[in-house]
């Protein structure tokens, strides 16, 4: 009996080596940013935070992407911190610095663009959530797409386990935006289709098969392996 075997593929290899060093980077800036913020250090902290006055009225778009190195407290620096730290060191160290950080900034504001435009209020929004939702979006659609030698039923139950357990909240809280979780998620499934339609046909080249061949030993049907390559 003749079965192909993927040895390995594009996600088997890690091209980007710096993955800890960027992501400990940003991770910093988080920390730094969140402090001056606490504490105004230098009159700073008028400068960092967005919300819908000082981003429509006063047309002060750089806090799109400032206010995600914002954080409320250490308690939200402290949850997002984990996923922040393993998604981007996975995304960077496969798909290189255009994904993360610099596609991943850039949807973050882009999700703080969206969410403060839905805001009735003048409601102040901190946090790099978004993106960390973004890079989970990303990561789980490629994962479907490259991952062909798990079965298509097995990839998605992965990915919903995955995705129930880390990206659905235990609690809804009021001082949450969920529509920035879920906006991030959303932007980050759309980018990986995007990513897999232009990069596919390279991303396929990674791949490395072998046959492999089950043969008889004897009558109680016990079988040995044997192995070639196989080229498509």
């Amino acid at each position: 009996m003749l079965e192909k075997v993927l040895i390995r593929n594009f996600l088997s290899r890690n091209s980007y080596s710096a993955g800890v060093v960027v992501s400990l980077f940003i991770l910093l800036l988080c920390y730094l940013t969140s402090t001056i913020y606490w504490n105004d250090i230098a009159g700073l902290a008028n400068y960092l935070a967005a919300n819908p006055q000082n981003v429509f009225a006063d047309q002060e778009y750089w806090r799109l992407v400032t206010t995600l190195f914002v954080h409320g407290d250490l308690k939200h620096l402290l949850s997002n911190s984990m996923l922040l730290m393993v998604m981007s060191y996975y995304v960077y160290s496969h798909y290189g610095a255009k994904v993360y950080p610099f596609l991943s900034l850039l949807m973050g504001a882009l999700v703080n663009l969206l969410v403060l435009a839905s805001f009735e209020h003048n409601i102040t929004l901190v946090g790099i959530s978004g993106v960390v939702y973004f890079l989970w979006g990303f990561w789980l659609y490629l994962f479907v797409r490259i991952q062909r030698h798990i079965p298509l039923y097995r990839r998605f139950m992965k990915v919903l386990i995955v995705g129930s357990a880390l990206l659905i909240p235990e609690v809804f809280e009021a001082n949450v935006s969920h529509l920035a979780h879920y906006l991030g998620l959303f932007l980050g499934v759309i980018n990986g289709a995007c990513y897999f339609m232009v990069y596919g046909t390279k991303i396929r080249r990674f791949e490395e098969w072998e046959s492999v061949l089950e043969e008889p030993l004897d009558a109680s049907m016990d079988y040995v392996r044997t192995t070639s390559p196989i080229e498509e």
